[in-house]
């Protein structure tokens, strides 16, 4: 019997260089953000004559660039001088001060013996970042559970520059007064794409990550047309993505509407959005599959089918990652006497 795995191998007929189709690669050419970019880096620079930069407050809606032309700054500002720190961190994971504070002490390499608190984690950054210059840059700012981390973020490091990034423009207007005053922070706003240049976005990309003739520029047409109405880039690099994929596997040597159509239909009928899926962490992604090969069962089941599949988390985490899942409507949670536990809870797709 043939291994399963051996038809697996794709002849690479159409994909040249999958991770530019991945919404995280940044492009050594950031289009359509010249603007928003050179007023990030302006922000910094103060700080390479050893002044203080100024506070910005990133806003617009989800898929519009605002992450890529961050990183394409530090990027940027990281090849041209080692005396700024640049420490990034995304808040849509890490909801509390103390995995925020932990994410930048794992950044720094800063170890610690379990059960420190999160003043003492902020107490070795401190130390460690005593006298450096920082840039510190909070993504999904608004994911935060409450944004006391900031204030002691102004307190501790009065000379470094922070950046916020948001989808919700109101974010620093409900801000808490006290921070408000310290932190004073400009703002600057992404606009969506306009069709067109989602259109060149979409076309410089199938360039790169593409073999040349295996997409017809009419198709490229068509998605750029339901990615402007989704107003998400990454609804246009998903389907290119998957569309190659799917044709690849068939040893097909062009993409071809039918490919393109069936990920269209499978977009309008998932059951999570995009921008959702695009941010699951690696366990969670781990959750929901053994979800939906497992069916609805209570959580110490599902539990034992993610260890089974080589998953790491503790049952105390397991279960921290559901109550995310449900809080983003993926999952739905209901109350049952039986369980791996006692007490338990039936979990399935919502």
């Amino acid at each position: 019997m043939v291994n399963i795995f051996e038809s697996s191998k794709r002849q690479g007929n159409i994909i040249r260089n999958e991770d530019v189709l991945n919404y995280e690669y940044v492009p050594k050419i950031l289009p359509f953000r010249e603007g928003q970019v050179q007023e990030i880096a302006e922000s910094i620079k103060p700080m390479l004559e050893e002044r203080k930069g100024t506070n910005l407050f990133i806003f617009g809606a989800p898929g519009i660039g605002k992450t890529a032309s961050i990183r394409w700054v530090l990027r940027e500002l990281d090849e041209h001088t080692d005396e700024i720190i640049p420490l990034y961190v995304n808040c849509w994971n890490l909801k509390t001060k103390y995995f925020i504070f932990m994410e930048m002490a794992n950044k720094l390499k800063i170890s610690f013996i379990t059960g420190k608190s999160a003043e003492h984690v902020l107490q070795q950054l401190v130390y460690r970042l005593k006298d450096k210059k920082i840039v510190f840059v909070f993504d999904e700012v608004d994911k935060a559970e409450d944004s006391d981390f900031l204030y002691q973020i102004i307190e501790s490091f009065p000379k470094s520059t922070i950046l916020l990034a948001s989808n919700a423009r109101d974010y620093t207007v409900n801000m808490d007064p006290r921070i408000k005053s310290r932190i004073m922070i400009r703002s600057l706003e992404f606009k969506p794409y306009t069709i067109s240049e989602i259109n060149k976005i979409l076309f410089e990309r199938v360039k790169l990550a593409l073999k040349s003739d295996v997409l017809d520029p009419s198709l490229i047409k068509q998605i750029s047309n339901v990615t402007y109405n989704k107003g998400d880039i990454r609804v246009g690099l998903f389907i290119l993505r998957e569309a190659a994929k799917s044709a690849e596997s068939k040893s097909k040597k062009k993409i071809e509407e039918g490919d393109v159509l069936a990920i269209l239909r499978e977009l309008e009928n998932a059951t999570t959005t995009l921008a959702d899926e695009e941010k699951l962490t690696k366990d969670e992604s781990m959750i929901l599959d053994v979800i939906k090969e497992f069916g609805n069962d209570v959580a110490g089941a599902i539990y034992e089918h993610y260890t089974k599949k080589g998953g790491l988390l503790s049952y105390r985490s397991f279960k921290r990652y559901i109550e995310r899942l449900v809080n983003l409507g993926i999952l739905k949670s209901e109350s049952t006497s039986a369980g791996f536990r006692g007490q338990s809870s039936r979990i399935s797709i919502a």
